[in-house]
């Protein structure tokens, strides 16, 4: 496969990595701090939202996996999918006039518009992944593709974050832009267009290999129940989705968490907080592209996977415990030379894990295949999937209490909260983090998918496929 069929599927990574920056920088600060929804049940409509993916994201998966048409599993339930993902966006961050004025409409308005979102993501995103799983069986391959994916969603997902602080969210007229609510209307409106735009370049681009998928597609199997727990035989299966369980826990504690955390622990400014948007995240890929080919001969999946959560738990441990004793140089120049680094090492860690985990799900939806019979990507990466979510919503409901809990009231100006503020954000997103890495770190290293087994299942595969 060229680098240039690589990166246009992984442009369809894009589409997720605006759902990704939407939340991790605006949506809890906006419905709190800008539209005066409690912290409490801005957490309580995003947690409630991830319920129903419980039952859409695996139910996705194994419907992809049946599905037989004429173009393929996958396309149908992707092409499906653009318009209703614009249509989230835009609900998400214009909510009408007659929802604001109660407490009870604007959590609904949020849940309605957050479960769009998520299951028009989800009819995109799970035959998504099974698709790129399918392109090819070479082993180092596979990993070269989860590697484009990600670094590419990544990138283009933090440019946009950055982007819409130095460009929509900036000051104007001495009045922060992160405050104003005509700023996320135009916001919602860019990034429904963007999701068109690059769900529709990943599916034309990826449109010429239906053909060879429905070759691969192996028998039909209607009993979605079972195709969905027969996944779970697979023990390597089953300490990766423990591992995106934690990992997505965690993920949902620092997305909710960033902004409220650089504007009121760290006390940055908004052309600082774009800068943390889109240094760390850029040099991070640069970081994981320039050393994939050295690293990938060196490191065997299951290793990288290791290695990146060891090294991730580490880096969440040291700084803002030095923050909160007194440690650090009060030089504001230094202070923020030190996060730009800190959290420049949490994304490498985070992309490196990321392409680990999703390249090892493809050699593991072969081993399945190989003890089965049967092809299912669509269940496994749907499991896996929700599995993060799940946990990223879980995330949303203790961090919304949590800022009601430690005092940070709406509208509140940074350097003017109670002290109960820094202290609490310091500790949740300092040493809280680092321990719940402890289990990603425990099913990292309990994994048994190398190299040689991989080849084995290939060459099984084979022989079996030249009998049939």
């Amino acid at each position: 496969m060229t680098l240039s069929n690589r990166l246009l599927y992984s442009s369809g990574a894009i589409t997720y990595a605006l759902k990704d920056a939407a939340f991790a920088a605006f949506v809890l600060f906006y419905y709190k701090q800008v539209l005066g929804l409690s912290g409490t049940l801005t957490g309580l409509a995003i947690a409630l939202s991830v319920v129903w993916d419980a039952i859409s994201d695996p139910m996705v998966g194994a419907w992809s996996d049946n599905l037989r048409t004429r173009w393929g599993r996958r396309h149908p339930l992707m092409v499906a999918s653009v318009l209703p993902i614009a249509l989230g966006f835009i609900a998400l961050f214009e909510p009408p006039e007659a929802v604001l004025s109660s407490q009870r409409s604007l959590f609904l308005w949020l849940l309605g518009s957050v479960i769009v979102l998520r299951t028009a993501l989800t009819f995109f995103m799970i035959p998504y992944l099974a698709l790129g799983a399918e392109m090819t069986t070479d082993y180092h391959e596979r990993t070269r593709i989860a590697s484009a994916r990600t670094n590419l969603g990544w990138f283009m997902g933090v440019v946009a974050a950055a982007a819409a602080m130095f460009f929509i969210f900036n000051d104007s007229g001495g009045l922060d832009g992160r405050f104003i609510e005509d700023n996320y209307h135009l916001y919602g409106w860019l990034s429904g267009l963007g999701a068109i735009i690059f769900s529709t370049i990943c599916i034309q681009s990826t449109w010429h290999y239906i053909p060879a998928l429905i070759e691969r597609t192996s028998a039909k199997n209607d009993n979605l129940l079972r195709n969905i727990f027969a996944t779970f035989n697979n023990k390597n299966f089953r300490y990766l989705v423990f591992l995106e369980t934690a990992v997505g826990g965690l993920g949902g504690v620092l997305s909710a968490l960033l902004m409220v955390s650089f504007t009121y622990f760290w006390e940055l400014d908004t052309l600082q907080i774009s800068i943390l948007f889109a240094g760390p995240p850029i040099l991070a890929v640069i970081i994981v592209t320039g050393s994939s080919h050295f690293v990938n001969k060196r490191l065997e999946k299951q290793q990288l996977l290791q290695f990146s959560c060891i090294i991730g738990a580490l880096n969440l441990a040291w700084l803002t415990p030095l923050k909160l004793l007194g440690w650090l140089p009060q030089e504001a120049g230094i202070v923020f030379g030190l996060v730009f680094v800190n959290y420049a090492i949490f994304v490498t860690m985070s992309i490196m894990r990321t392409v680990a985990n999703q390249a090892l799900l493809a050699d593991i939806a072969d081993e399945h295949e190989l003890a089965t019979g049967q092809r299912q990507e669509g269940v496994m990466f749907a499991a896996a999937f929700f599995a993060a979510k799940f946990c990223a919503g879980f995330g949303y409901l203790v961090a919304g209490p949590f800022l009601d809990m430690i005092g940070l009231a709406a509208g509140a100006v940074p350097g003017e909260t109670p002290e109960s503020v820094a202290l609490g954000l310091g500790i949740v997103m300092g040493p809280g983090l680092a321990l719940m890495m402890i289990v990603p770190i425990w099913m990292s290293l309990k994994l048994d998918a190398s190299l040689a087994g991989q080849l084995a299942v290939q060459k099984a595969l084979n022989e079996r496929a030249k009998t049939t």
